[in-house]
């Protein structure tokens, strides 16, 4: 590549507007090789982000498992030793404190998930910049080189 650059800036008798497909076509290639040799650092940041929101998945899940399996337990235990007048009263208030539970489940899952997507918005903001960072030197360094 630099040598082609060098090539442009040297003083041969061909003239100038034979080198303008030369400089589009290094310009091009500058452009081209600046995106394929930019690595993104923040690509495992991401990934780690994303293990993240599958874990709160799965913790949601089995806190949502475990509060219908005591609420079975309970509803089991109860049926037994409890007269048949209270029973439904007793059911209707099991399946309150069930729903409240898994209310809190999804709850806690949902503020978890709400601070991993402030930490992606944040990363992809980060990426975002440095992005245009990188276009901006590339284009003056390309129009340095190429004037």
């Amino acid at each position: 590549m630099r040598t082609l650059i060098l090539r442009l800036q040297c003083n041969c008798p061909v003239k100038s507007s034979e080198w303008q497909p030369m400089k589009k076509l290094a310009l091009i290639a500058i452009i081209v090789m600046a995106g394929c040799a930019t690595t993104s650092d923040s690509d495992p940041r991401l990934a780690q982000l994303e293990k993240k929101r599958l874990a709160v998945a799965e913790r949601e899940k089995r806190c949502i498992d475990e509060t219908l399996s005591r609420s079975r337990d309970k509803k089991i235990a109860g049926t037994a030793a409890t007269p048949d007048a209270s029973v439904e009263s007793q059911e209707q208030s099991e399946n309150d404190e069930r729903d409240r539970e898994v209310s809190q489940c999804h709850a806690s899952a949902d503020q978890e998930n709400a601070e991993i997507a402030e930490q992606e918005r944040n990363e992809y903001e980060s990426q975002a910049q440095q992005e245009r960072n990188r276009a901006s030197f590339f284009a003056i360094l390309t129009a340095s080189r190429l004037h």
